[in-house]
């Protein structure tokens, strides 16, 4: 236990670590950016990952919401993967041939 000193972490972790991956410097905030990046191209929602980070669903639209993917298209394939498992399943029916 103790106190995390940012300053004595950043110059006994962090550089050196950086220079081991041979990485040019980079903020430890530059992880934020990272993580919401790779959230959203593996299709996390903005909602979802605005409140996984912390803050506003607007601040995560304005700042990444062109890397979300077309919400329409995620969106109608859910419900088709929805549909296609509902149809299956006793005292279920699917938009075609509802109960």
């Amino acid at each position: 236990g103790g106190y995390l000193e940012l300053n004595k972490w950043r110059y006994r972790q962090w550089t050196p670590a950086l220079r081991a991956a041979g990485l040019p410097h980079r903020r430890i905030y530059d992880l934020r950016h990272s993580y919401a990046t790779w959230s959203l191209a593996a299709g996390v929602s903005l909602f979802t990952l605005s409140r996984r980070m912390g803050t506003s669903l607007a601040m995560i639209d304005a700042t990444y919401g062109h890397l979300a993917p077309d919400a329409e298209e995620q969106e109608r394939a859910l419900l088709d993967a929805y549909d296609s498992s509902a149809a299956s399943m006793p005292g279920t029916g699917s938009v075609e041939n509802p109960i």
